[in-house]
């Protein structure tokens, strides 16, 4: 594969094509916690770790990126001599500055490349004091052993807004033409070169498209070429390419609607045809295949993986020992990683319980084996029975369904969210590869589960689809429940009609529609998705949902269902709307029946949906620490 062939960056050999991709983990300053999250993925077979930092706190205040200084750099050069020790390289990935509207505590406004409404803008002193604390930051990268720099120019943080006419209105020698524009990039590539050499290994991350409306000042292919072949001639010795801003923030990270190839393959393409530099993409290249693909067709040189080295640290290495089948796949929710971190919180993973917490939650062997009974097989189920195992227990799991997953199985059934379903293929090998029983069509009762006599009891049992009984013709045979439709076990004719306008219901909205069906989508709140969804998953959704056979109704309530019709009441009258079918994705209930008779005759500890409906996050996570609690 050409994934594990070497390959230089000017005078640095990488071992494979793999390379962690930066991530603003809010871990802290390269304390011992930051260094074990780094070091895992080298261990796991990373070519090479980008690791953010921020070159000062001054401009933007306190963010997720760590600083290099002084106080940091032991910690720092631990991680470099511990990767080091794995055959991986480590790379810095310096931030200039974020210009979103974070400020040091001094400040009275933001500051940025321009001024507006929000912003104050960065005057020539500061732009100069930001580029002597890069300078600064890559000398001690230098000096703790660090193989590479990359700067950080994308995306619409500091650096690409100095670079793009859409945030660029400077009228001093910063702003106005191109070369203007790059000065501020061009000025830090200098001062680094001159800092480290011009042999000293250096990376460029920016964006050569943002694949919005070039006549408003965002960047077009043209330019971005143009981009690459100034950094080029700068001396720069690969290039990193990514697409979209925060604009359309889905582009740069992208969430689990996005099955097709991604844009940044297709603007990496366009920069490797005109220049001979070594270019690196990132994107949902956590799929092997994918990414062997693009290396193959020569689009790319080397593979950028975030989210995936999040989800499985180990997967360059399993792909070395061909055993891809055992990758625990990244599920693209973003809601361990980019929207922890957006809401201040350290950077985790929905999937793997340790990322973050390598140490704090590292599984030892009980003193004393157990016996486990866990009662679900959904991915809180399967977790706990994983962690079960690993910690020398013996586990029984008992599903009531024929298969894995539980409510996560219909919700990777439709075609742009069916890379979820590796997931579900990654717990079947693990169940067992760990000799965990596995009892399907087993459904759960206090006489059974006290006869079987466990130490302990997981339950997992998940939630079900809600049906008011309260309204009129809720029975009747044409209504059915969101997940029913998810796995085709109903016909649906022509016309349907969906209640409730959150996830589940605009993601089977999505399904009839793109199956020829006419959808109207009704909901008592006022707008679509009126529960929070991560912003960049919303993104792409909402665009997704601009579908011409759904029509959405918001401020309607459901007060009747008749035969070929349902009754709603808007805020002006009662409507009748004609359907063929009624769809109700109105929410889930926990199921707590077998908990609440068992919680005082035996140990038993509830954890996800059963407890509260929420996500596959809180699910794996609870596993995890429930089964930790038994020690």
């Amino acid at each position: 594969m050409k994934s594990l062939q070497p390959i230089e960056i000017g005078s640095l050999v990488l071992k494979n094509r793999f390379i962690m991709a930066a991530m603003g983990p809010e871990l802290g300053d390269f304390d011992a916690r930051t260094v074990d999250y780094y070091v895992r993925r080298a261990k796991g077979g990373a070519a090479m770790i980008l690791t953010n930092v921020i070159a000062t706190e001054a401009i933007d205040g306190h963010g997720p990126s760590s600083t290099l200084t002084e106080e940091s750099f032991a910690g720092f050069k631990s991680l470099v001599d511990q990767a080091h020790e794995y055959g991986c390289k480590v790379c810095i990935q310096i931030m200039p500055g974020v210009g979103l509207g974070g400020k040091a505590p001094h400040r009275t406004m933001p500051a940025s490349v321009s001024a507006d409404m929000m912003f104050e803008e960065l005057t020539k002193a500061e732009i100069a004091f930001i580029q002597q604390e890069v300078f600064k930051t890559v000398g001690l990268a230098k000096r703790a052993g660090a193989d590479a720099v990359e700067l950080h120019a994308y995306g619409g943080y500091l650096t690409d807004k100095f670079m793009t006419a859409r945030w660029n209105i400077r009228t001093d020698e910063y702003g106005g033409s191109f070369d203007n524009r790059m000065r501020f990039l061009t000025e830090i590539i200098e001062g680094v070169q001159q800092e480290l050499s011009k042999d000293f290994p250096l990376i460029v991350k920016f964006t050569p498209c943002h694949f919005l409306p070039p006549e408003q000042g965002y960047r077009a292919m043209e330019e971005g070429i143009e981009v690459a072949k100034l950094l080029e001639r700068k001396g720069v010795h690969a290039l990193h390419v990514d697409t979209g801003c925060h604009d359309n923030w889905y582009m740069a990270m992208p969430p689990i609607y996005q099955q097709e190839a991604v844009t940044q393959l297709y603007a990496a393409r366009m920069v490797k045809e005109a220049t001979s530099l070594p270019v690196i993409t990132n994107g949902r290249l956590g799929d092997i295949g994918k990414a062997e693909a693009a290396l193959q067709n020569g689009w790319i040189d080397i593979v950028g993986v975030a989210r995936a080295f999040l989800a499985d640290p180990d997967f360059p290495n399993k792909v070395l020992e061909n055993r891809t089948d055992e990758i625990r796949s990244c599920i693209y929710c973003n809601e361990g990683c980019i929207k922890s971190v957006v809401e201040g919180e350290s950077i985790k993973c929905a999937v793997n319980p340790l990322a973050g917490y390598e140490s704090v939650k590292k599984v030892g062997i009980a003193a004393k084996p157990q016996q486990i009974l866990v009662i679900g097989a959904g991915p809180g189920g399967c977790q706990a029975a994983i962690t079960a195992a690993e910690a020398g227990h013996d586990v029984e799991i008992w599903e009531k369904r024929d298969r894995l997953g539980g409510n996560f199985y219909n919700a990777c059934l439709p075609s742009f969210k069916r890379d979820g379903e590796k997931l579900l293929q990654y717990y079947k090998i693990e169940l067992k590869q760990r000799n965990i029983r596995i009892k399907y069509c087993m459904e759960a009762t206090e006489e059974k589960v006290l006869a079987y006599k466990p130490d302990a009891v997981i339950h997992a049992t998940g939630a079900s689809p809600l049906k008011p009984r309260s309204i009129p013709g809720i029975e009747k045979a044409h209504v059915a429940s969101a997940t029913e439709v998810l796995d085709n076990s109903v016909f649906i004719g022509e016309n349907a009609v969906v209640v409730g306008a959150g996830l589940v219901g605009c993601e089977t909205a999505l399904v009839l529609a793109n199956n020829g069906r006419s959808v109207t989508v009704i909901e008592m709140a006022d707008k679509i998705l009126p529960e929070p969804v991560f912003i960049q998953n919303a993104m792409m959704l909402h665009r997704m949902l601009q579908h011409p056979k759904i029509t959405f109704k918001t401020s309607s309530k459901l007060i009747r269902i008749d035969d070929h019709a349902v009754a709603v009441q808007t805020p002006e009258q009662e409507e009748i709307i004609p359907c063929d079918n009624v769809v109700l994705a109105m929410g889930f209930l926990p199921n707590t029946h077998i908990f609440r008779a068992l919680q005082d005759k035996i140990r038993i500890v509830n954890v996800g949906d059963s407890v509260q409906v929420r996500k596959v996050l809180d699910a794996v996570h609870e596993a995890h620490d429930a089964v930790l609690g038994l020690h």
